[in-house]
C-alpha cells in the first residue's frame, strides 16, 4: 500500500505540473484580477466586447506614416527593444481579456480575444512569433517590467515583475501565441461562436451609414496604380507587357477597405462628437489554413448582394469598427463587395467556412506609399487614366 501511496502522490504531481491545474496553479495576481474583472455587473452584461474597457487600443489617426526601408528594418529586427515593448503588450492584453472570461488559458486564439495583438502587428522588426516563449525567456525581466507599467496606467491590480508565480501563466498565453500562427510568421483568429451579441441603434445606423456613404463616393472617383516594379507579380500570366496599370478602387477589396478606414479617421477629426474618434478601427482579412483559397460557408463561391458569384478569392479585406457609444461596444463590418449596408461582424464572420479561415486584424495605420497609389487620375480618356503624365491601361482582371 506504502507503494501504491507513492505512485499516486507521483501521478497527483505529474498532473498538477504537466497539466497547469488552473484552480491550484493559478497564482495570486491572476486570481486577483480575475475576481476584479469577473466581479465587474458592467463586464458581465457583455464579456467579449466590454473587456476591451480595460485594453490598451489604437485610435483613427490622419497621420501618414512613411513605410521604413529594407535595412531599416533589418537593423530593427536584431533590436530587441521593441518586441520586448509588443509581447509584453500582447501579454498584458491577454490577461485583460483571459481573466473577463473567468480565467481560462486558451489552447489558440480565435476571434473572442480581438484586440490582444494590435502591438505585434505594428512592431517593424521581424518577428516569428512561433519562437515568443524563447525570446521571453531570454527577455523576462524587460517584458515584466513593461508589463508592470501597463498595469498600472491602467489602474488595475498591481504587477509584481519579481513574482516568479505568473511565469506559468504567461508561458500558456505564449503557446497561445505560438499555435495561432499558421506557416508564417503572423498570428491570427480561428472563427468561433462569438460571446456577444450586437444591436444596433438608430443613432448607430445613421453613423455607420454616414460612413459607407462618404466612404463609396471617395472609392467611387479614385483608381489603384500598378507601375513598372509592381508587374511581375500582376502581369504573370496576363500576357501583357504594359508598364502602367490601374483599377478602379471599387474593384479591389484592399482599395475599399483602406478607403474606407481613411475616411473614418478623417471624419472622426472633423467631428470628433460622432463618436468615431474613440471607436477601434480594423482592416480585417480573411485567409484559408489549409488550401489556396478562401472558403465560404455555403456554395462554392461568394456572392455579392445582387447574386453575381465572384472568382475564387486568396483572400478577402473588410473594414471592422468598433463603436464606443453611450458605453456600449459595437462592432460592425463594412464589406460591399458581400453587403449593401453595414452588418455586425458575427454576421460577416457567417460568410466563412470557420473551420478553414484565418482572420487577421491589423489596426488601421494610412502609409505614404499606399496613398501615392490610392488616388483620383488627372485624366480620363476612353478605358485608360493620365496621373503625373503617364498613361495607365486598364488591369487584366477577371472582375
Amino acid at each position: 500500500m506504502k507503494g501504491l501511496g507513492k505512485i499516486l502522490l507521483l501521478i497527483l504531481f505529474l498532473c498538477g505540473v504537466l497539466g497547469g491545474g488552473k484552480a491550484s496553479a493559478e497564482a495570486p495576481f491572476f486570481a486577483r484580477l480575475k475576481s476584479q474583472l469577473g466581479g465587474s455587473a458592467y463586464l458581465k452584461k457583455n464579456p467579449g466586447m466590454n473587456r476591451l474597457t480595460w485594453m490598451r487600443l489604437y485610435f483613427p489617426s490622419t497621420s501618414v506614416a512613411e513605410r521604413k526601408g529594407f535595412w531599416t528594418r533589418l537593423y530593427e529586427s536584431f533590436s530587441a527593444a521593441d518586441k520586448q515593448r509588443a509581447l509584453a503588450f500582447y501579454l498584458f492584453q491577454m490577461y485583460v481579456s483571459s481573466a473577463a472570461y473567468g480565467g481560462e488559458i486558451p489552447v489558440r486564439l480565435d476571434i473572442n480575444y480581438l484586440g490582444v495583438l494590435d502591438a505585434l502587428e505594428r512592431v517593424d522588426a521581424r518577428f516569428d512569433l512561433r519562437k515568443a516563449e524563447t525570446f521571453y525567456q531570454k527577455n523576462k525581466p524587460e517584458i515584466k517590467q513593461w508589463l508592470a507599467q501597463f498595469f498600472h496606467r491602467s489602474g488595475l491590480p498591481a504587477y509584481d515583475p519579481k513574482d516568479p508565480k505568473n511565469d506559468a501563466t504567461e508561458r500558456g498565453f505564449l503557446r497561445a501565441l505560438a499555435a495561432s500562427t499558421y506557416g508564417e510568421e503572423r498570428a491570427g483568429y480561428s472563427l468561433a461562436r462569438p460571446r456577444w451579441k450586437t444591436t444596433f441603434t438608430k443613432g448607430d445606423w445613421a453613423l455607420l451609414n454616414k460612413v459607407r456613404v462618404n466612404a463609396q463616393k471617395d472609392i467611387s472617383q479614385k483608381v489603384v496604380l500598378y507601375e513598372e516594379s509592381d508587374l511581375g507579380l500582376y502581369t504573370a500570366g496576363h500576357g501583357s507587357s504594359t508598364g502602367y496599370l490601374y483599377r478602379p478602387a471599387a474593384k479591389e477589396c484592399a482599395a475599399c477597405t483602406y478607403l474606407t478606414c481613411s475616411r473614418v479617421c478623417q471624419m472622426a477629426k472633423a467631428k470628433p462628437s460622432d463618436g468615431l474618434s474613440t471607436a477601434r478601427l480594423y482592416q480585417l482579412q480573411v485567409r484559408s489554413k489549409s488550401g489556396m483559397f478562401v472558403q465560404p460557408l455555403q456554395g462554392d463561391y461568394f456572392v455579392s448582394p445582387d447574386g453575381k458569384e465572384y472568382p475564387d478569392w486568396y483572400y478577402h479585406e473588410a473594414v471592422l469598427i468598433v463603436l464606443h457609444r453611450g458605453g456600449r461596444f459595437v462592432p460592425a463590418v463594412l464589406d460591399p463587395f458581400l453587403a449593401d449596408k453595414p452588418i455586425s461582424l458575427e454576421a460577416w464572420l457567417d460568410f466563412f467556412a470557420p473551420a478553414d479561415t484565418l482572420l487577421y486584424a491589423y489596426p488601421f495605420q494610412r502609409w505614404n506609399d499606399t496613398e501615392e497609389r490610392l488616388v483620383r487620375p488627372d485624366e480620363r480618356a476612353h478605358n485608360t487614366v493620365r496621373k503625373n503624365g503617364h498613361t495607365y491601361e486598364p488591369y487584366p482582371a477577371e472582375y
